[in-house]
Formats: C-alpha cells, sequence, structure tokens
C-alpha cells in the first residue's frame, strides 16, 4: 500500500503490517522502515540480494467494538528506540517476500506513481481471531465490514479481513486523537528521565485508550516499557479480576481482548471491583510496585492504568497509590466545565495540592487532558460487561501466549500458526487432572462449609496461583472425613500478596470424588503451571455461558472425543428430583455438575 505525506487509512479488520519505506502512525506508535528494508524493496530484482530476508510484520486489530484504527503517512523521523534489524538466512528461496515486495514496488513505478509511505499488507485470516464472531450474537460482524453504500465496495486490496473504510461519513467512529493527548504524549517522551507516568480519570472517559497511545509513544523512544495495570473490572492486557505488572517490547494495536499477555507479576482477586476488599487491592498494588522498583531496569519507563473509581473510598484508594508510586507525570483526564457530566466525571481540584503537599518529596507534574464525552457523541453498542466477556472468551480460546506479538516472515508460502481456536467449547477441551493433595483451595471474601466445597467449584472460575506461604496443618485438614483431603485454606487467612503470583486463569470442568481429581481447562502450557499449588475462587468474576455452547452459528468442523469428554446427551442431563448436584458416570469417571452449570447452559 502506498500513501503520500499526510494521506490516512480507516481500517475494520485484522491486518499483518510492515514498513518497507517512509514512516506511518498508528494509535500513537511510530513505524520507520529500516533502510536496509527499504534498500531491497526500491532495488531491481536482478540487483537483489538471493538471500532470504525476514521482516517483521506487527498485527493490528481494529474491531467494532472500538473506533477504528487510522493509518497516517507522515515525514520519517529519528528514533533512539533500539530497533531489530531484518535476520538474513543462508539458503536462497525463489518465493522470498522481499522478491515479492521488490516485483509490487516495480509495478508501481511502471504506473508512473511515487509515494512517501509504503506498507507491506498480508492477511491475518491464519490468527483464528475472526471466528469470535460465532460465539454470541452481538460479537456478529466484529471484524467484518457491512459496506452501507456501493461506495464501500473497493476490491482493491484484496486482502481476507482487511477492510477500507472508504465510504464517507462511516456512522462508527474513528480512532481520534485530542490534541491534549497528543500534547501530554510529547511532554512525557521529552522527560530528560526515564518518565513514570500514572492515567486517573472516571470510566467512560478513555484511560485505556490513553494508556495503549502512552504505551505506544514511549515504545517509539524506548526499546522497553513496563506497564502496571491497576484495573480490576477492564485490565487492559488481562482478563478482570487481577492487577498485573509487565514488560512490553512492541506495541499496542488492538483493543484489550487481542492484547491479552502473560505477566512479569499478576495478583488475583476475583473481582471488578476493589470495594469489598480494599485493603488486598492496595497490598497487591503495593508488591507490584515493590517488584517495578525490584526487578525492572530503572532505564525502562512506566505505564500506570487505573480503574475509573474516583469518588468516595475510590479517591482515597487512588490517592494512596499515587503517593506511594510518586509518578513523574500524573495525566488526569476529565471533561470541560460547561459539560452536563462534568459534575460527575471530574476528579476532585485538590488532587495536585495533596499530592505536592510535602516539599520534600520529588513533585508531580499534573497535566490535565480533555477525556471522552460520552453525552455528545453516540452511545457504544458494547458495554462493560461485553468487553469483559471479550476478553474472557478471547483468553481461553488462545492457542499460543501473546498472540499480538510481532511475526517474522521470510517466504510468501509461509505458514503461520492459529493464534486463536474458537470451535472448540470448554466442554471440548481436554483439561488438566489435578490431584485434591497436590493443590489448595481458598474461596475470596466468603466462607464456605466443606460440605459445598465441590459445588461451589465445580464449574467456576479460579485463578492459578504459585503461593511460597507455609501453611500450618490445621489450616489444611477439615473435620469432614468426606473432603479431609481438599486442602481448604479458611477466608479469615490473610495471604500476603509477596506470597502469590497468579500465572493465569482456569475452569473447573468436572471433579471426580472417587479418584479425587479436579480437572481444570486453561490456555496455559504445562511448563506454566508447573509451581500452581493453590486456586482461588472469586465471586465477582464469570465466563460467559458462550463459552459452553458451540455459538449461534456452529464454529466446529471435527468432534475430538477424549477420555476426560462428557457425551453431550449427559452434559445436558437433568432431572428436576435429583438433589443439588448429580453425579454422571461415564468410562468409569464420575463427574459432578451442578444445577447452577447447567441452568447457565
Amino acid at each position: 500500500m502506498a500513501m503520500q505525506l499526510g494521506e490516512t487509512l480507516t481500517f475494520q479488520g485484522s491486518v499483518l503490517m510492515c514498513p518497507l519505506l517512509g514512516s506511518f502512525t498508528v494509535n500513537g506508535y511510530t513505524f520507520n522502515a529500516s533502510p536496509a528494508v527499504s534498500s531491497s524493496v526500491i532495488n531491481s530484482s536482478s540487483e537483489s540480494p538471493s538471500k532470504s530476508t525476514s521482516l517483521q510484520f506487527y498485527p493490528c486489530f481494529s474491531p467494532k467494538s472500538s473506533s477504528f484504527l487510522v493509518l497516517e503517512a507522515m515525514k520519517p523521523i529519528d528514533s533512539s528506540a533500539a530497533s531489530e534489524e531484518p535476520d538474513v538466512d543462508n539458503m536462497e528461496s525463489d518465493d522470498s517476500i522481499l522478491l515479492a515486495l521488490n516485483h509490487l514496488y516495480s509495478r508501481l513505478g511502471k504506473l508512473g506513481k511515487s509515494a512517501a509511505t509504503i506498507i507491506a499488507l498480508k492477511s491475518m485470516d491464519y490468527s483464528g481471531i475472526n471466528v469470535i464472531e460465532k460465539r454470541i450474537t452481538i460479537f456478529k460482524e466484529l471484524f467484518t465490514l457491512v459496506p452501507l453504500s456501493e461506495l464501500n465496495r473497493d476490491e482493491t486490496f484484496h486482502i481476507d479481513g482487511f477492510h477500507p473504510v472508504i465510504e464517507p461519513n462511516h456512522p462508527h467512529p474513528t480512532l481520534e486523537i485530542p490534541p491534549t493527548w497528543i500534547s501530554a504524549g510529547t511532554e512525557v517522551a521529552a522527560s530528560p528521565s526515564n518518565p513514570i507516568v500514572c492515567i486517573v480519570g472516571s470510566k467512560g472517559l478513555g484511560k485505556s485508550t490513553m494508556s495503549r497511545f502512552m504505551v505506544n509513544q514511549l515504545l517509539s523512544k524506548y526499546p522497553k516499557v513496563a506497564f502496571l495495570d491497576c484495573d480490576l473490572g477492564q485490565p487492559e492486557l488481562t482478563v478482570s479480576g487481577q492487577v498485573s505488572l509487565h514488560i512490553l517490547n512492541s506495541p499496542l494495536l488492538g483493543p484489550a481482548f487481542t492484547n491479552i499477555k502473560q505477566p512479569l507479576h499478576s495478583c488475583y482477586l476475583g473481582a471488578t471491583s476493589p470495594k469489598n476488599d480494599p485493603d488486598c487491592y492496595s497490598a497487591s498494588l503495593s508488591q507490584l510496585w515493590k517488584i517495578y522498583k525490584e526487578r525492572v531496569s530503572p532505564d525502562i519507563p512506566l505505564v500506570i492504568n487505573t480503574d475509573g473509581w474516583v469518588k468516595g473510598m475510590g479517591f482515597d484508594l487512588l490517592l494512596h497509590s499515587l503517593k506511594e508510586f510518586r509518578p513523574t507525570h500524573l495525566i488526569q483526564l476529565g471533561l470541560e466545565p460547561s459539560s452536563t457530566a462534568a459534575s460527575s466525571k471530574n476528579i476532585r481540584d485538590d488532587l495536585h495540592a495533596l499530592l505536592n503537599s510535602d516539599k520534600s518529596l520529588s513533585p508531580v507534574k499534573v497535566i490535565h487532558a480533555i477525556g471522552h464525552d460520552e453525552t455528545t457523541s453516540r452511545p457504544s453498542k458494547f458495554n462493560a460487561a461485553d468487553m469483559r466477556n471479550l476478553a474472557m472468551t478471547a483468553y481461553f480460546a488462545q492457542t499460543k501466549m501473546n498472540p499480538s506479538e510481532p511475526v517474522w516472515i521470510s517466504s510468501t508460502k509461509q505458514a503461520l500458526p492459529k493464534l486463536w481456536n474458537f470451535a472448540l467449547n470448554m466442554t471440548s477441551k481436554v483439561p488438566y487432572s489435578v490431584p485434591w493433595k497436590a493443590i489448595r483451595v481458598r474461596f475470596l471474601n466468603v466462607e464456605v462449609p466443606p460440605s459445598q466445597t465441590l459445588i461451589a467449584l465445580n464449574g467456576s472460575l479460579v485463578g492459578l496461583v504459585a503461593d511460597s506461604l507455609q501453611y500450618s496443618p490445621k489450616h489444611e485438614v477439615n473435620s469432614n472425613d468426606d473432603f479431609k483431603d481438599i486442602n481448604i485454606v479458611p477466608s479469615d487467612l490473610q495471604i500476603p500478596p509477596e506470597s502469590q503470583n497468579c500465572v493465569g486463569l482456569g475452569i473447573v470442568r468436572g471433579i471426580d470424588p472417587v479418584s479425587k481429581l479436579f480437572y481444570i481447562v486453561t490456555p496455559l502450557h504445562i511448563d506454566q503451571i508447573v509451581n500452581v499449588n493453590l486456586i482461588l475462587r472469586g465471586a465477582g468474576v464469570e465466563y460467559p455461558v458462550s463459552m459452553m455452547l458451540d455459538g449461534f452459528e456452529n464454529v466446529r468442523t471435527t468432534v475430538h472425543m477424549s477420555h476426560t469428554q462428557l457425551p453431550k446427551e449427559l452434559v445436558v442431563w437433568l432431572v428436576k428430583s435429583e438433589p443439588i448436584y448429580n453425579a454422571v458416570n461415564t468410562n468409569k469417571i464420575q463427574f459432578f455438575i451442578t444445577h447452577n452449570y447447567l441452568n447457565r447452559s
């Protein structure tokens, strides 16, 4: 794709992008073409090297659950960020990606056209992300553009899954970065020392979008950026219910459900708000901050994303965290005083004074930026619960950790691995079998009688935690002989955040009380869960019902039965006169299915 300076392109869908000539920006990140790549593409075919060169392509996601992304061509700029040079192999190849791009560039020259920016685009149909449209009706046409007129039926690109928005005045919003955001990003990036920037503001103002923009701005200058996610309800790089610390080396080019990554460290609280356990929430953030100070290089800047609870106790929690973090820059999102929602959305005016009341501490630079005003725009079709469902569905469908990482491509025929598999529901996936004695169980913020433990766990979402705390026997032995093999940690026994690390989430798909096994489904590899010795069950985070079903459109092609999989007719087996849970015996393995689980399915 060739573009002139200042030209823009809005699109829906997903695509791989690689800069070949010049520069362009996407959501604050500046792509600069490598001089070696530009030279190889511009050279004639006869002069191009015989060796195959790998090019780095960046996944870019633009679904209708958020504003459509915009590509903008710009003048090349010098970037101090360390960029990786193309990898040159010692083998000759007739299907070299560079030879193919060189041929396309020569065709552009024959047409008498020149361009300041040239971008290589490649379909992402291999990833499987588009199939999420078939899981829930509200996800339909999430990545597929529906032309509203003949103006948008352009077949120029012929790239599966990539749909340029050409028709004017398209009703779906595009991502437009406000001038105050650009000014704030420029000021933070120009900081003489490595910045620690925190974004605060009420919900709905665009903190997540601003966080991605700020990460991308800093990655245009620094090779790595740390990201501390304090938002339990709508985190940016994990699913709901946890706070986490990440180290990023590639831009965030899509909404949260496409950017899920394995954290450096995470604490699971099992809730979408800190209001039920503010002390644990505050202690967890302190632990993540301590890990950043101890384990992350001081040369790596930090972006902190906060939640939208800024009134009452929420403001007190925010102020407590800010005083501990002491960010160099605080970006405060708010609305113009003339807005009808300003009084309910804006943070207290004395935040700056409260942060800088102690003159012996380094001052915090407060930057005011205009947030998204929901009263003046069309309401979004997707609410917070929908976004959480998107993230949860995408997380458990992952076939590769960190699916939004860049990929290296050297050949036009190179096969790329599938990143998501939405064709299988949770009842069709092979789980891990976990002996009761090998793991501890703790219920968050509620005490569950030992006799009800299996019912409370079955079919539930749990945090998989590596816990280093040593417990005395009295905390792990139950008085009920039938459940003495389940190591239940009492809810009144506080687990300090410094002793635990949540490596991911799982679903207890079945329980075998005869063999005393939990069957847990998780996208994590066995190497990632080898140290897990504690599962945390929180009442505030659940998975969508659609994850147990085939979707409103059947996306399954083949069905592989395993010894841990129930036949379909038994999964839905239910007799009203049966007790609170039903024992189903198949292949000598007994599973427990709760009424609650069946009603959800």
